[in-house]
């Protein structure tokens, strides 16, 4: 199993504990305590961290956040569909 399923696997754990009214702000802070491989540091917690952001991403109020930003990758694959929808 690669470290970015076992991200994903444990982030789905932990979302079957939450209530389904928790906020967005709680959500966040359950997945960021819920780190499982000691130092946030390295290729582990990248894929951590690239979990989450899929996770959360769900979730967010606001999908133009400055807390979630999008990446380079996702900026241009929303720019592409943009242009297509516009075509």
């Amino acid at each position: 199993m690669s470290w970015y399923e076992s991200a994903k696997e444990h982030i789905s754990r932990v979302h079957k504990t939450l209530p389904d009214d928790v906020s967005f702000d709680d959500r966040v802070k359950a997945i960021r305590e819920a780190y499982p491989w000691g130092e946030r540091r390295m290729h582990p917690y990248k894929m951590w961290l690239k979990a989450q952001r899929q996770y959360l991403a769900r979730y967010e109020p606001d999908s133009e956040s400055k807390r979630f930003p999008l990446s380079p990758l996702e900026r241009m694959m929303r720019k592409a569909k943009e242009k297509t929808a516009t075509e």
